[in-house]
């Protein structure tokens, strides 16, 4: 009896399973697969530019070569429309397909509309079902444009190496990795400001400083940096945080996951030690007391040391691993005062104090709420930082020549 109703139910379901196979097939050979998108705003008053790297499925295998020779599977399609989805309406017709939108990983927005309205850019996401709104969120220094054209050292799908850099930036504190959704909740917070990873096209040697102003050659090819972050009152950016701000913001909310620390050394501040952080985390802190408002950030920092340079440490004399952590301690309270100091000047909360506040306190919050744009650039904000060395690696000090 059981293997009756089992071949019947079998035979009922067979040709909707094979019929959508065959759907899927056809629509897929009728599909542009896009890896990420761009937005800017368009020269044309009122609209928007819209920019695709549309992944090719057959060169990945194929190992496609770019005019650079690095390896591409990509072409990039750039049109305009008065809202986002028409332009990706717009942009089907010259593709020749639709445009399969789930499997991008980036959404790059350019400064200019990021400063207006990046809700623009957003709003799709929340709209349609088929875009993610895991896709990270980065905003250019310039146009989102160039970005998306900007090849992505060996990787063959760009905008799939750029979202792989997002990741590596900010393991090592350098940018957040903001998603979409993330984006989206801090501007439902009423205090929250929200940010999101800053991107940039760099000329090649620029960072190293091996290119002079005013040379008179060709300059060299462009590439692309991940780095620091773009901070926004509600959906409209109001300034950058650079590296060191950035990874100062990244301490407070816990998400540094690892990098490198470099302190001078004692005795000889011309000599450097580096250490990798191996774990941390952090708590945010409020206490209400007298009617006064303080709060205090806990770091804890666990690491080991990397790196010397000779001559510069011994680790077996007595009081010198005390040192070495008060310099780490004092390295990691002055990159988190850098970030309070620079999102004071933007009157922006990006630590979510506010949200903290609320948590412990809410009854008071109700008063306070009203009134944060005004209380947040006075807070207090006090510092508890615990800096530890966990290793010293293999040797206790550098070879030394011999006299």
């Amino acid at each position: 009896m059981k293997r009756k109703t089992l071949t019947l139910i079998i035979s009922l379901a067979l040709p909707f399973f094979l019929a959508s196979g065959c759907w899927n097939k056809v629509e897929l050979d009728q599909r542009a697969i896009v890896a990420g998108f761009g937005l800017d705003k368009a020269r044309e008053e009122g609209r928007l530019k819209v920019t695709v790297q549309v992944a090719k499925p057959g060169e990945i295998k194929a190992g496609a070569k770019s005019e650079g020779g690095a390896p591409s599977a990509v072409t990039v399609f750039t049109g305009t429309g008065y809202t986002f989805f028409d332009g990706l309406r717009n942009l089907a017709m010259v593709t020749g397909k639709k445009l399969f939108l789930s499997e991008a990983k980036i959404l790059v927005v350019g400064e200019e509309l990021a400063r207006d309205d990046i809700g623009k850019a957003t709003d799709l996401y929340e709209r349609d079902a088929e875009p993610s709104t895991r896709n990270y969120l980065l905003i250019a220094r310039g146009e989102a444009e160039e970005v998306l054209e900007t090849e992505m050292g060996l990787e063959k799908i760009w905008a799939y190496g750029i979202g792989n850099t997002v990741k590596a930036m900010s393991a090592h504190g350098k940018a957040p990795a903001i998603e979409i959704a993330d984006f989206l909740e801090a501007v439902e917070s009423k205090t929250t400001a929200p940010v999101a990873t800053a991107v940039r096209l760099v000329s090649k040697g620029e960072e190293k400083g091996e290119i002079t102003a005013g040379e008179n050659k060709a300059r060299p090819p462009k590439e692309i940096k991940v780095s620091g972050a773009a901070v926004f009152r509600n959906y409209k950016m109001t300034g950058w945080l650079d590296e060191r701000e950035t990874r100062g913001l990244l301490w407070v909310t816990g998400k540094i996951k690892s990098g490198i620390i470099v302190v001078p050394a004692p005795g000889d501040d011309s000599r450097l030690v580096a250490f990798e952080i191996i774990r941390a985390k952090a708590d945010i802190k409020p206490e209400m007391k007298d009617g006064n408002l303080t709060i205090t950030v806990e770091v804890e920092e666990e690491g080991n040391l990397g790196e010397e340079q000779p001559d510069s440490v011994d680790v077996t004399v007595p009081g010198v691993l005390r040192e070495l952590e008060k310099r780490k301690k004092e390295a990691i309270e002055k990159e988190i005062l850098a970030a309070v100091s620079r999102s004071r000047e933007l009157n922006a909360d990006i630590f979510g104090f506010g949200e903290a506040v609320h948590r412990k306190y809410p009854g008071e919050w109700k008063q306070l709420e009203a009134g944060w744009d005004e209380i947040y650039p006075t807070l207090e904000v006090n510092l508890a930082v615990d800096a530890r060395i966990r290793r010293t690696g293999k040797i206790t000090k550098p070879a030394e020549p011999r006299s």
